[in-house]
């Protein structure tokens, strides 16, 4: 890493270098700092399209051989001894470590870099994107993700919490309230294609053929009054709740209602989710689009925009829908509540319920006025509380707190 007396040397840390909420936000931040105040590289697990978007944006990029999501003990001793030995080398002024497992065992192996190396004693800051011992896993595994970032609070000096629900939680961690800071994700507003051209897009993109996209793209007005595009952004993850969504697409179908489910991403259980679709003859209604890169500028092809996940801390897909003027139907958990209000910019239902996410849809596919009310609503909200510029602002004032130029 780059040496110099003027600038503070962060060095971000990330499990995975596929693309989601805390990739997005370790790019966002390390592309955006103030060049002149800070030097940046990214350490990261894996060989994904986050490490090309960094090289792409001339980010110094450090992979991390062994770091894998899953708990393996023997690659997890290698990983702390990979970072200890990353810290030594790099010597960054800040260490801002992002996911559980990279928090516990960077936390430690910056601890252990601070205890063997006289002069260098470097600040460590750890992101919560959420808390992963919420997540649906094995209660073992729940309990070592737990321990991890439970390491992670004790042992770094600040803890930022990306919605006041992680926030919440994180004050039950023992010894740590003090090191708590609350500072919200921001969006930078998408350039939105607009309806038309994202619609004849996404067509494009679900590879539908002649005769369905041409059925799909030119109705009569009448005909499209009645028929409903539906979407949503997410990693096809099981804490994404896509399953559900599925379930309630076939409610929906059952029901008589006219529409097509558009779900843009890419993840491990795409193939569980197209066999899952097969199975309910859903393949005329539910198209797996696949990842799509900057997929927020195509939100206005969608009527209603769709948020099952179980768990969530704060996700950008629900903010960048408020952007795009959408009504919400989504789950009551985690910082969701926080992007939407229930029966003010959407409609929150408890998870893991397709009958409530069906009844929730039907009452916004047979109210046009109300689905513009709430997109009208939502986008006042999001456009005001989650800015990217505040955030910015916010994550550079608490580096130059922690390491002072």
């Amino acid at each position: 890493m780059p040496k110099s007396n003027k600038k503070i040397r962060i060095l971000y840390v990330i499990t995975k270098s596929s693309w989601g909420g805390a990739q997005r936000y370790v790019y966002d931040i390390a592309t955006s700092l103030d060049k002149e105040m800070f030097e940046v590289a990214v350490a990261v697990g894996g060989d994904g399209i986050l490490i090309e978007k960094l090289n792409s944006a001339g980010i110094h990029t450090i992979p991390i051989p062994f770091l894998q999501r899953d708990i393996s003990v023997i690659k997890e001793f290698l990983s702390l001894f990979v970072l200890f030995k990353i810290f030594k080398s790099e010597r960054p002024d800040i260490i801002h470590l992002n996911s559980s497992k990279i928090g516990g065992l960077g936390a430690v192996a910056a601890f252990i870099a601070k205890l063997l190396t006289k002069d260098y004693k470097p600040k460590t800051i750890f992101t919560a994107h959420g808390w992963g011992f919420n997540d649906d896993r094995f209660y073992f595994t729940r309990v070592i993700i737990y321990f991890l970032q439970l390491l992670s609070v004790l042992f770094c000096d600040c803890v930022i919490a990306v919605s006041r629900a992680v926030f919440n939680q994180g004050m039950y961690f023992p010894f740590s309230k003090h090191k708590f800071f609350l500072i919200y994700n921001g969006v930078v507003p998408p350039r939105f294609l607009k309806q038309s051209q994202a619609r004849r897009k996404l067509a494009d993109l679900a590879r539908l053929d002649s005769s369905a996209r041409q059925a799909l793209l030119n109705k009569t007005e009448a005909e499209a009054s009645e028929f409903l595009w539906l979407g949503t952004i997410a990693e096809l993850t099981q804490n994404k709740g896509l399953n559900y969504l599925i379930e309630t697409a076939s409610l929906l179908k059952a029901s008589g209602r006219k529409f097509k489910v558009f779900i843009l991403g890419g993840g491990e259980n795409e193939q569980k989710l197209k066999s899952q679709i097969t199975a309910l003859d859903l393949e005329n209604e539910v198209f797996i689009v696949g990842f799509v890169p900057d997929a927020a500028i195509y939100l206005k092809a969608f009527d209603i925009f769709i948020l099952p996940s179980t768990t969530e801390a704060l996700a950008y897909a629900l903010i960048e829908a408020g952007l795009a003027g959408l009504p919400v139907v989504a789950n009551h958990v985690g910082g969701l509540p926080e992007i939407v209000e229930n029966q003010i910019g959407g409609i929150l239902v408890k998870p893991k319920n397709p009958e409530a996410l069906a009844e929730a849809l039907k009452i916004l596919i047979e109210n046009p006025e109300l689905r513009k009310k709430y997109g009208k609503v939502s986008k006042k909200k999001v456009s005001q509380k989650f800015s990217f510029e505040k955030m910015l602002k916010e994550t550079e004032t608490l580096y130059k707190k922690t390491t002072p130029v």
